[in-house]
């Protein structure tokens, strides 16, 4: 008997003990399990959204939903400005007059030949090898700024400003602002462009405006400014969009803020890899630019101004090629982009060359 109570005694220990454990682990491990899973799942979380209503205008929209922890590179600006914190058009906010540090201002003066083509190449400080291969290939047909296309390249302040000038003494073809060259700057260094198409090349017909990796085709330029030149007096040609939406992942190269941007979708743009317009219209978009709000894209910015003037945005077909050579689109190719150094001259000295050069 007194074993059996002995055993009874045992069992009845380890369920005490068990149950001593077990009331440890939950005060224990509750809590954690708690704060987990309320950080985890937000239940019934309410999100505002601004949408557009059928009449244009806008209306809060509230949707209950569960969601689960992400990590998400959109910018987090997104809830909090409203589409109508930025206008379109402002009076007087940009008005920006730039000091040529290093003015080429000959380049156009010319007794007896007509420009016909004034071609602004964006570039940065440290690509001189670029600036090189352009000057050695499809710049040739400007015969050294003495025919009847002139060019110029636009930069802006850098570390490499004495290398710049050292490298303008020989070529004579280097336009330098007083701002600091960045690619967030390619609207101030376009603008400069324009700003020194119109006071130092004034009897220029036509601008073109491109990137220092592109290989323009220069026969093909002057053929699609002959067929648009009517057009052209009014609008801005190129690889044109009607209508595109602006990039919010903070990711990206052409990422634009709500608050540098807060409208849905951009007026359309022609891509700044290559476009070309009438010298009125540059004037045009310089004179209207002081008040148009600064924004960083320039290809979009120059659309904005477009939209500003009542102004087009006109296709031509041609512009931003990203494939094939020369020979399978030499009567349709404008421009070709992202070519390298090596690129650039092997296209030039295989299948671009002009025929005297054969």
């Amino acid at each position: 008997m007194f074993k059996v109570v002995w055993e009874k005694w045992k069992i009845g220990k380890r369920e005490i003990l068990r149950l001593i454990l077990v009331t440890i682990l939950l005060s224990t491990c509750f809590p954690l399990i708690w704060y987990t899973t309320q950080e985890s799942f937000s239940l019934l979380k309410k999100t505002t959204w601004l949408i557009d209503d059928a009449t244009g205008g806008l209306k809060n929209l509230t949707i209950q939903f569960k969601t689960l922890t992400t990590h998400s590179r959109v910018d987090k600006s997104l809830a909090k400005v409203k589409p109508t914190e930025k206008p379109y058009k402002c009076d007087g906010c940009f008005s920006k007059q730039f000091t040529f540090l290093i003015n080429n201002e000959g380049i156009c003066k010319t007794s007896n030949v007509s420009i016909k083509i004034l071609i602004m190449i964006t570039s940065s400080p440290q690509n001189k090898l670029s600036r090189n291969a352009i000057r050695d290939t499809w710049l040739t047909y400007a015969k050294k700024n003495n025919g009847n296309i002139r060019y110029v390249f636009l930069l802006g302040e850098s570390p490499m400003t004495k290398e710049l000038e050292k490298e303008n003494l020989q070529t004579k073809d280097i336009i330098l602002g007083n701002f600091k060259d960045a690619y967030n700057n390619l609207t101030y260094k376009t603008l400069m462009g324009y700003q020194w198409a119109t006071q130092h090349c004034k009897h220029a017909q036509f601008v073109m405006k491109t990137d220092d990796d592109m290989f323009v085709h220069i026969p093909g330029l002057t053929r699609v400014i002959k067929e648009n030149s009517k057009v052209l007096q009014t609008a801005v040609g190129g690889n044109c969009k009607q209508s595109a939406r602006p990039i919010r992942n903070t990711r990206s190269k052409w990422y634009a803020s709500l608050k540098s941007y807060p409208q849905r979708t951009y007026p359309g743009f022609c891509s700044g890899t290559g476009y070309v317009t009438s010298l009125d219209v540059v004037t045009k978009i310089m004179k209207i630019s002081k008040d148009v709000p600064f924004f960083h894209l320039e290809d979009v910015y120059v659309s904005l101004c477009i939209k500003q003037l009542g102004l087009k945005l006109h296709y031509i077909d041609g512009f931003m090629r990203t494939f094939g050579l020369c020979r399978n689109e030499y009567n349709t190719l404008v421009t070709v982009h992202k070519v390298a150094v090596n690129r650039m001259r092997r296209m030039w000295e295989t299948l671009c060359a002009p025929k005297e050069k054969k």
